[in-house]
């Protein structure tokens, strides 16, 4: 994560290339809809709405092909609860919340035809990565937010590929643009945990998970802004 978001840093302070001619540059945010697909979807009935972050340089000028990466993350359940323990002799309320996370991060490469429907410009893309499946379990005392500690309970990573293919549309001169898109993106088999309606708390909240093994194909849809400089 801290390489990703530093290589990012420096495309960012590299905006021309070494004879001194610029370079397009984009940088996107958005909402993403979440759909599993496959063995996934049997696991995980319904979607998840999640955020998602890119961003691209191209690799020659005057060519539509740019390179870059890209983040999106959501949760794929959380459960919260008061339990009390026995603390010296004594009974404590703690504050105990489990939250199931989904992360991925991609390299992508980047091709815009020439194709147009009025202002509106198509691309489509490449993606290789990984999906990163983790389980976080934080507890507190009631009341004390200072006396609190956390711990990850399950963490995974997925290898995943797949394909794009987005429209951007200008809402603000040539530099802003309404981004839209739909991603597939299989994934290796690996375990993750699901909240399960039918569990009951013994000692954690992590009891209300289910541990879970399939693989990980999920459809990606995007709206979001993108910005070129």
């Amino acid at each position: 994560m801290r390489f990703i978001f530093i290589s990012i840093l420096v495309l960012m302070l590299t905006t021309k290339d070494l004879n001194g001619q610029s370079k397009v540059n984009f940088l996107e945010v958005g909402l993403s809809y979440l759909q599993p697909s496959g063995s996934f979807k049997r696991n995980l009935s319904s979607g998840r709405l999640g955020v998602n972050f890119g961003y691209l340089r191209q690799l020659k000028e005057d060519k539509p092909l740019f390179w870059g990466v890209n983040l999106y993350y959501t949760s794929l359940g959380s459960a919260s609860d008061v339990i009390q323990e026995i603390i010296d002799f004594s009974l404590v309320d703690f504050d105990f919340e489990t939250t199931s996370h989904l992360l991925g991060f991609n390299g992508k490469l980047r091709y815009y035809p020439e194709f147009y429907i009025r202002k509106m410009e198509f691309y489509v893309e490449a993606l290789l990565g990984y999906k990163w499946f983790y389980t976080t379990t934080n507890r507190t005392v009631s009341g004390d937010s200072e006396t609190s500690d956390s711990q990850i309970d399950e963490g995974n990573l997925s290898l995943t590929y797949g394909l794009v293919g987005g429209i951007h549309y200008p809402i603000k001169g040539d530099h802003t643009f309404l981004n839209l898109s739909i991603s597939y993106l299989p994934g290796l088999s690996e375990k993750y945990y699901i909240k399960n309606p039918n569990n009951q708390i013994t000692s954690t909240t992590l009891d209300l998970f289910d541990l879970k093994k399939s693989t990980t194909d999920i459809f990606r849809y995007d709206l979001g802004i993108t910005y070129r400089f």
